[in-house]
């Protein structure tokens, strides 16, 4: 998950779940691999914001989620933008449809 997902993820489990759930997407955290933002991750989200009309943020997802290993890689969201640019790019998704 790219660094950035941090402050997306709490807010979004915040906000429907709950103070709680928010405090144990802080705990648990450490568990997710992160991608950190640096020069490579922004030129390369750049280039796919405007090969794939993507936001930001969900171009610096996508890039983030491209310099991984796709072995058991799955990237899951339910923007329809972002779904269809990570199935062009060849990744496994969640939902498989929207």
């Amino acid at each position: 998950m790219c660094r950035i997902g941090f402050v997306e993820t709490v807010r979004a489990v915040g906000l429907s779940a709950g103070q709680t759930a928010a405090t144990t997407v802080r705990e648990e955290w450490p568990a997710f691999g992160v991608i950190e933002v640096d020069q490579r991750l922004v030129e390369d989200a750049a280039n796919l914001a405007l090969k794939r009309e993507l936001r930001s943020i969900d171009a610096l997802h996508l890039a983030a989620a491209l310099m991984l290993p796709r072995d058991d890689l799955l990237l899951a969201t339910w923007d329809h933008r972002l779904h269809a640019a990570g199935s062009a790019e060849g990744l496994a998704l969640a939902p498989e449809r929207l």
